[in-house]
């Protein structure tokens, strides 16, 4: 597994470059492949989602001032977010992953939903991990993540 946030980001983006091709062949020889690479990408999410808190978050915290952990706090909950998201989509595509053959412009929408809210997420994160942000940026983004996500987003 990665060892840091930048790693478990190359590693989201990579995954998410080999779905995308996937998805544009639409191989039903990939049909298997296809299903077993979106169950592999809940463990790396869920993986990524421990590793940020335990490894990103919880040192950040040590002697952090308010505005601070309000910001970690606002990144927890994005992280949260894209869990929820992913438990979502997954739950979906597995009450269907028994249909002969693999429904591809139903997959492909979902995988390519998905990927797009993980590519927001990878780059809110940097946005707001920037040591530069101010306070009125920091509420700016949170105010537009707020309505970017869950059932807003769906």
């Amino acid at each position: 597994m990665p060892q840091t946030l930048e790693e478990y980001h190359a590693k989201i983006e990579r995954m998410m470059a080999d779905g995308d091709a996937w998805m544009a062949r639409r191989d039903p020889a990939t049909a298997a492949l296809v299903k077993e690479r979106i169950a592999d990408s809940a463990l790396v999410i869920a993986s990524y989602h421990m590793f940020v808190h335990r490894e990103v978050f919880a040192p950040m915290l040590n002697g952090a001032d308010a505005g601070t952990r309000a910001r970690i706090n606002e990144l927890k909950v994005e992280c949260i977010a894209l869990t929820e998201d992913l438990r979502f989509n997954v739950r979906e595509f597995m009450a269907r992953v028994d249909e002969a053959p693999l429904d591809w412009d139903a997959v492909a929408a979902g995988v390519a939903w998905f990927n797009g809210r993980v590519r927001m997420h990878i780059a809110q994160v940097r946005q707001m991990m920037a040591p530069d942000l101010s306070d009125a940026d920091h509420a700016r983004l949170r105010a537009h993540r707020t309505a970017a996500i869950g059932a807003q987003a769906a």
